[in-house]
């Protein structure tokens, strides 16, 4: 009789009048217990059956029964935290559900109903197949991650079926958790139907994602009862053993020790470099052996070898800041190789590649000069007029490096720009591309023809101009005699 008093008043402070309490309890919701015990659909059926029952009595239905929209709500979020309670192993007192517990109830409600909304047409990728052992440490972190975002029978992440402890002690109520499925995950009893059915669920899509693998061997005692805890505990235990463990950590450090980063390549860029480091920081973390903060800085120098790098290694070996913070070191070179890498695209998007004297001391072919943005070519005054002053200089500096090039080639000092001429009358080879650096620029960019032919005219002195040199057609090339 008390529970049945305790009982009402709950649906009193629901919203519920007197005379609905009693027909709600006349229903058989007379108890925590029972209340527990049954879904959602049920507490709509019970409220449209008296609804239907009085309706037929008509006028001679007694009391003022009503059910208020907020007093259902307010019943539904009772309904899940006793099924809650019942869960988590903990006394149902129906006093207990009171001023702040209803409000608390209430929006835990309201949380669920829009879960289960939004994941309704939500594709969950599952982790990829464990082929591999050594590929454990990644698909632990996977399959955790798929398990925390599937919710079972227990209204909680499917996580809680393999969690390291079995029984709940008093001491797990009481702990400040991250939220409130972490505390779910804790204190969610490991027995009950919720538990069989959430345990076989885990077992099917554990044995998935391993039975192609080695794994399969290690949980393949488990498939008879589809014992889920025991198949997914029995291999973890078999891939962080002491002898895995053991395994892994060599692996991190071998990982740390034979990194190197000796320039950005398109395979192994800066930020793989920190990614290794860092990934082999993580496992040892996670196996109880973290490395101090000096000890990665100055492991992770070590493995640097870009001379280009050598002045900002010294420097942070001088700051007592970066020296001791791992994070602040990878950023502050991650940042310099950054810009250097920037600013060594922007020097070659304006250089040619074209400069200097090819191999054996052949002119670089006209092509080559022109393959760059910047070439030796003749300028119009208003083409030269957009250079920048670095971009004229750089057109000075093929200028001169191809007039080099043709004093180096055997024969060229006899030609003479006024001599030698294409058959058929076309310009020479020089006269779309040739500049004079003398004084006849015209200082602008712009050549002076005459000046040219002087610049690379032979003097009379010299011994080649003793040499006849008479431009002769033959099959359409110029043969010199």
């Amino acid at each position: 009789m008390a529970q049945l008093n305790a009982f009402n008043a709950a649906l009193i402070r629901c919203g519920f009048n007197a005379d609905t309490a009693d027909a709600i309890s006349d229903e058989g919701f007379d108890t925590l217990e029972t209340l527990a015990d049954v879904e959602d659909g049920d507490i709509e059926s019970m409220v449209k059956n008296i609804r239907e029952t009085r309706r037929a009595l008509g006028a001679q239905a007694q009391g003022n029964v009503t059910f208020p929209f907020l007093a259902i709500r307010r019943f539904k979020a009772m309904h899940a935290w006793a099924a809650e309670m019942k869960r988590t192993d903990r006394v149902l007192n129906a006093g207990l559900f009171t001023g702040a517990m209803i409000t608390t109830a209430v929006l835990r409600y309201s949380l669920e109903s829009m879960r289960s909304t939004t994941t309704e047409e939500e594709d969950i990728s599952k982790p990829k197949e464990l082929s591999d052992l050594s590929n454990w440490e990644k698909f632990w972190e996977q399959w955790r991650s798929y398990m925390s975002r599937l919710r079972g029978a227990a209204k909680c992440p499917l996580i809680y079926v393999f969690r390291e402890h079995q029984l709940v002690d008093a001491d797990m109520y009481v702990v400040n958790y991250n939220d409130h499925d972490d505390r779910l995950v804790n204190t969610t009893t490991l027995t009950g139907p919720w538990f069989t059915l959430d345990n076989q669920r885990v077992y099917d899509e554990f044995k998935t994602l391993v039975l192609k693998g080695p794994g399969w061997s290690f949980i393949k005692s488990y498939d008879r009862t589809k014992n889920g805890r025991g198949a997914v505990l029995a291999l973890r235990r078999q891939c962080e053993g002491t002898s895995a463990v053991q395994t892994r950590k060599a692996s991190a450090y071998a990982k740390i020790a034979s990194c190197r980063y000796s320039g950005q390549k398109r395979a192994f860029t800066f930020d793989n470099y920190v990614e290794a480091h860092q990934d082999a920081h993580n496992t040892l973390a996670d196996l109880n052996e973290p490395v101090p903060e000096t000890k990665k800085v100055t492991d992770f120098l070590a493995g640097i070898t870009d001379a280009r790098l050598a002045n900002a290694k010294d420097l942070i070996l001088g700051d007592p800041q970066k020296l001791q913070n791992f994070e602040m070191c990878q950023q502050y070179l991650k940042t310099l190789v950054y810009n250097k890498t920037t600013q060594e695209k922007h020097e070659r998007q304006i250089s040619s590649i074209g400069q200097g004297t090819g191999k054996g001391g052949r002119q670089p072919s006209r092509r080559s000069e022109r393959d760059g943005k910047i070439s030796a070519k003749t300028y119009t005054r208003e083409e030269w007029s957009k250079l920048s002053s670095e971009e004229r200089e750089k057109v000075k500096e093929l200028r001169k490096a191809r007039k080099r090039a043709r004093r180096n080639t055997p024969g060229a000092g006899t030609r003479n720009s006024s001599a030698i001429q294409r058959v058929n009358g076309d310009e020479s080879d020089e006269d779309d591309s040739s500049y004079n650096d003398s004084a006849s620029d015209n200082g602008d960019g712009t050549n002076n023809i005459s000046a040219m032919n002087r610049d690379e005219s032979v003097s009379p002195s010299s011994p080649s101009t003793r040499q006849s040199v008479t431009p002769t057609r033959q099959s359409g090339r110029l043969i010199q005699s």
